[in-house]
């Protein structure tokens, strides 16, 4: 069963494309220092996406994302992203120490 992706919305939120939650285990390399990590996308736009992760990129960072279960094709998606912004997360939010945000480049 596919559950189709729902928007999420928020007045204080100035976005260029919707967003919507979405799911998947992602793994992502730092394009300069070709470390590999693992993470977890929870939403995603035509524009860009957040995934969770208890590695913090630093912010300019270009990455490679790898999505295990893309929300754009029947199958795994490998982005090209530069991280926008970081957020760390307590543990009632999330399993994972940082929230990532990217723009695809």
């Amino acid at each position: 069963m596919h559950l189709e992706p729902q928007s999420v919305t928020s007045k204080k939120e100035q976005r260029e494309s919707q967003r919507f939650q979405y799911a998947s285990p992602v793994m992502f390399e730092n394009y300069l220092t070709g470390n590999y990590h693992d993470g977890r996308m929870v939403n995603y736009s035509r524009g860009g996406m957040c995934f969770e992760s208890d590695v913090a990129p630093d912010v300019g960072a270009e990455l490679f994302i790898g999505i295990e279960s893309s929300p754009f094709s029947s199958h795994h998606d490998v982005f090209r992203a530069k991280v926008v912004w970081i957020r760390e997360l307590s543990l009632k939010d999330s399993y994972y120490s940082y929230g990532v945000g990217v723009k695809y480049c």
